[in-house]
């Protein structure tokens, strides 16, 4: 019951102030001769446990679709009827949507592509050097991600480098960083290193124990913070790299599926003479 009180409350609140069309559905807003109804936002809202995020909702969709309705209006006035033709592209967009999805419904059934044990372990034989341990590099990291310039960018720095209590630091650093662009704020978990540096702008190789990172590339100010590193033993022939092949293998022999299924399929037309090639002559 409650639910369902939440929801009518948040109905009546949009439909309160709203016009009303000769057929008695409520109108949200109206842009360049087009009317968005209260019946289509409900339609698109999912269950929301509070009226408020239901509202926040329904007005981000009221607010995308007046831009949506004021930037198709710009461009039907300022584009001519060729620009406008997209005829030709939206009929190979369909074909390209029809063969897709027939591919898929005929490659969904995974346990077709099942992997055996012995395939999966030649393909890790033969792309593995050996099997013996290796020294891999960890890091134990804290990281801020901004945007670049940020009005917070002063505060965070001070807080992140030069605060001595880390708990009272990452404390305040969370409420801040609420609405950054991303931060990770932990003193325990260790990382590999070449697992994180692949979203970073640099290498481990380069830094060390304490270094303190301020990095601005691409619109991005990176505040790094290496709290600890350091070498592991990780044996090869893990279960993840285990899990890692048989995806691999999953997807090359339905690769490989797919193209002979499309090679076969054009070849029966051939033969039925459902499909005629004929000499190009320049």
């Amino acid at each position: 019951m409650r639910k369902l009180s939440s929801f009518f409350l948040v109905l009546w609140l949009i439909t309160s102030c709203q016009s009303v069309d000769n057929s008695g559905n409520s109108i949200v807003a109206e842009a360049f001769h087009h009317k968005l109804y209260v019946s289509e936002i409900i339609e698109k809202t999912p269950y929301f446990a509070s009226k408020e995020d239901s509202l926040l909702f329904m007005d981000q969709y009221v607010e995308d679709w007046i831009l949506r309705q004021t930037l198709l209006a710009q461009a039907k006035q300022k584009l001519t009827q060729g620009e406008q033709d997209f005829s030709s592209q939206i009929a190979q967009y369909k074909e390209q949507l029809l063969i897709n999805a027939y591919l898929q419904k005929i490659s969904k059934d995974s346990a077709f592509f099942a992997v055996s044990t012995s395939e999966l372990y030649d393909f890790i034989n033969e792309t593995k050097a050996d099997h013996t341990p290796e020294y891999r590099e960890m890091v134990k990291p804290n990281y801020i991600r901004l945007s670049d310039p940020s009005k917070i960018y002063n505060q965070v720095k001070k807080l992140f480098f030069e605060e001595p209590n880390r708990a009272k630091a990452i404390q305040q650093l969370e409420l801040i960083c609420a609405d950054t662009v991303e931060y990770y704020l932990d003193n325990a978990r260790w990382f590999y290193a070449d697992f994180i540096e692949k979203e970073l702008p640099f290498s481990f190789s380069d830094t060390d124990i304490k270094d303190k990172l301020d990095i601005v590339q691409d619109g991005y100010r990176y505040l790094f913070l290496i709290l600890d590193r350091k070498q592991q033993l990780q044996p090869r022939n893990t279960l993840e790299d285990r899990k890692v092949a048989q995806v691999l293998l999953q997807q090359q022999k339905k690769s490989e599926f797919l193209s002979n299924y499309q090679d076969s399929l054009v070849q029966k037309a051939l033969f039925e003479k459902r499909v005629v090639r004929y000499p190009i002559v320049f």
